[in-house]
């Protein structure tokens, strides 16, 4: 009992960080989302011009904005990991971290799921404002959405491992990871359920889960309990391969002497 009380203290710890973080830089924490929010925008905005009067037809419009939250949902999922490494190597409080009573696992799974409900408040908040501005109805079903939308940010995930492993060697390297934000785009984007081989990409195979849940109004049973496993097998295999390359990377970074500078 005193261990996982200890465990609740750490992730106490972690939800109060990014509670003063948010009231603390308020101003920049609501530009953020505006920022997000235009983006979207601009995107339906064009989507209608282009579309022109039959745009309210089917359910392309619900997919828009499932396409778009669920893209911002594993893009905040995947950087929250390789940032949190770039910030504290940055700051010089990385090594500390190393040298945590709890261990740095439970540190780093202690910072992500706080993180997590943080961006739940956000990804929330986005959908509300993207239905009231395109009149769109969704199907918000929790017990279905939730344990589809954990199986599909396990990739993501496995992703951000990657990425913070990489950061521990290289130090700098915006300008790639980037990229990855344009590339969960093109995984949430693509037709999974199907095309086989594509329920092997991170993301990909439970946002087209989501859109069935979301869009289509399918409840969990109907998307089936294979599919289901299915998408967590597949996160966790992500998963297990982004802590395997960053548990590699953690080795070369140590042998080096790279944690304790920047």
């Amino acid at each position: 009992m005193p261990a996982v009380r200890s465990k609740l203290v750490l992730f106490r710890a972690f939800l109060k960080k990014q509670y003063i973080y948010f009231r603390r830089y308020l101003v920049n924490s609501m530009g953020g989302m505006l920022t997000v929010y235009f983006v979207f925008l601009l995107i339906f905005w064009g989507y209608r011009g282009l579309s022109g009067p039959a745009w309210l037809e089917g359910n392309t419009a619900e997919d828009l904005v499932v396409g778009y939250v669920l893209w911002f949902f594993l893009y905040t999922t995947y950087q929250n990991v390789a940032q949190y490494i770039r910030t504290e190597s940055l700051t010089g409080t990385l090594e500390q971290l190393y040298m945590s009573v709890h261990g740095f696992g439970w540190v780093m799974g202690a910072s992500v799921f706080a993180a997590f409900l943080a961006d739940m408040v956000m990804v929330a908040l986005l959908m509300a404002a993207a239905m009231w501005t395109t009149g769109t109805v969704l199907h918000i079903d929790l017990a279905a959405v939730l344990p589809v939308m954990v199986g599909t940010l396990l990739g993501p995930l496995g992703l951000g491992f990657i990425v913070a492993g990489l950061t521990l060697i290289f130090q700098r390297i915006e300008s790639y990871t980037q990229i990855v934000q344009f590339l969960l785009i093109g995984l949430v984007a693509l037709p999974a359920e199907k095309v086989a081989w594509m329920r092997l990409l991170p993301g990909s195979f439970g946002a087209g889960l989501v859109r069935s849940i979301m869009v289509r109004g399918q409840s969990l049973m109907e998307v089936g309990i294979v599919n289901l496993a299915l998408l967590f097998a597949v996160g966790l295999g992500h998963l297990a391969l982004g802590c395997a390359v960053y548990k590699r990377c953690e080795q070369i970074a140590m042998s080096r002497g790279q944690l304790g500078h920047y």
